[in-house]
């Protein structure tokens, strides 16, 4: 019973530090999409401006 519980123990611990590696990841992904998405908005300003 308590192996059992241990190995449960175990398989959570490493899925939870998967999913925050994952989470971290997607951190990344989404500051450089705004970063992307904040230089196209300047770019059309511009392009809206010329005019």
């Amino acid at each position: 019973m308590n192996a059992t519980l241990l190995k449960k123990v175990e398989e959570l611990t490493l899925y939870g530090i998967e999913q925050d590696s994952r989470a971290t990841k997607q951190e990344v992904i989404n500051q450089q999409l705004r970063s992307e998405v904040d230089e196209l908005k300047q770019l059309v300003n511009q392009l809206l401006e010329k005019k």
